[in-house]
């Protein structure tokens, strides 16, 4: 049968159809299992923020509207708490300089607005050092508070009435990182420093902080997948070809190969020198235990070692190929050929473990 009538570019065809349905699909998947404590430069979007009004420590009246077009960073706490609330108003303060000149403000939201007012705010606000006009300190009515807190930013609080004063209201103190259209980005740990620089890097990624923004991965992935499939197919074409003496044919597929391999190579040097840097980093993979072990010990690193080994291999043997030095040329293809497959369905096997079938972040 002529190589040309084979089934081998139907073949070829449903393999990248495959590969770009499970990529597609990878893409498209939703953010549910998105960490809650994303990455700068994370899609990874919440819900989006109610409507609320409150009083900030100047008497002004806030709401969400005057927040819109802004990354905002909110906590909440109270002034008379003897627990967490201190050590989360001095990591806000130390956010506070690291956030200078980013357009990113920082907003602290009583939970015991009964004695919180304006001027008490206002006294607690100068005791931490913060600017009027990156800091700002609001009070309101309580159900309205907690309706907010548990209802839009879904953290936890409990109220103590019989309690002394420090233990009135029990609350979370994640910082939560608001984006400019009002979503809630991230939840960060805001009684930690790691916890704090983690949602600081998050909102000056959001309000841009000299990063370009993501506007989503490249599908050079998916098409070094395909050429890498493609490589493959070609490869086991090839040497049925050989094995049936049809020495043209497997010559025309062999070149094949060899095309669609130097064109894997370009799209990877160019993804990973280029692509890479802006979207903001590569792909980590996040299975654990045995997967993590497979992924890099037995899939990812030979496939890169065997690739930088394999490419001289693969030039000698089409040079000693095309000198028609037929002896040499079987004996380096003897250990030429497994490995260049290798390669190419370890590639494909990369693709899947990376994208479609790649765990979500923990």
């Amino acid at each position: 049968m002529n190589a040309l009538q084979s089934p081998l570019p139907r073949l070829l065809a449903l393999l990248c159809l495959a590969l770009a349905v499970l990529g597609g699909a990878a893409q498209a998947a939703p953010q549910d299992d998105a960490r809650i404590d994303a990455a700068p430069d994370s899609p990874a979007r919440f819900r989006e923020v109610s409507d609320f009004s409150f009083v900030e420590r100047s008497g002004r009246t806030i709401t969400n509207a005057d927040l819109r077009g802004e990354v905002w960073i909110v906590g909440f706490f109270f002034t008379q708490c003897s627990g967490p609330c201190p050590k989360l108003s001095t990591n806000m303060r130390a956010a506070q300089d690291q956030l200078a000149d980013s357009g990113v403000r920082l907003v602290s939201i009583s939970v015991d607005p009964n004695h919180d007012t304006p001027q008490v705010l206002a006294d607690y606000a100068e005791r931490f050092g913060a600017d009027a006009d990156d800091w700002w300190f609001l009070t309101g009515p309580a159900q309205a508070t907690y309706d907010l807190m548990q209802q839009s930013f879904v953290l936890g609080v409990e109220t103590n009435m019989d309690e002394i004063a420090a233990l009135r209201v029990t609350h979370a103190t994640k910082l939560v990182v608001v984006d400019a259209e009002g979503v809630i980005r991230g939840y960060y740990d805001g009684e930690s420093p790691a916890g704090v620089a983690a949602a600081v890097a998050r909102a000056k990624w959001l309000a841009g902080g000299g990063v370009a923004p993501v506007t989503g991965r490249s599908r050079l992935p998916l098409v070094n997948a395909c050429l890498n499939g493609t490589a493959a197919a070609l490869l086991l074409a090839g040497i049925v070809a050989i094995k049936q003496r049809r020495k043209l044919a497997h010559a025309n597929l062999m070149r094949a190969a060899f095309v669609v391999s130097a064109a894997f190579l370009a799209c990877y040097l160019y993804y990973h020198f280029v692509t890479v840097g802006e979207q903001g980093g590569t792909v980590p993979y996040n299975g654990t235990g045995w997967k993590r072990g497979f992924y890099f010990f037995a899939i990812l690193i030979p496939h890169v070692v065997g690739a930088i080994v394999n490419l001289p291999m693969v030039l000698r043997t089409l040079w000693l190929a095309h000198k028609e030095r037929w002896e040499a040329h079987k004996r380096l293809a003897h250990w030429t050929f497994p490995l260049w497959l290798y390669v190419s369905v370890s590639g494909v096997v990369v693709y899947l473990m990376l994208y479609p079938f790649n765990p979500p972040a923990q």
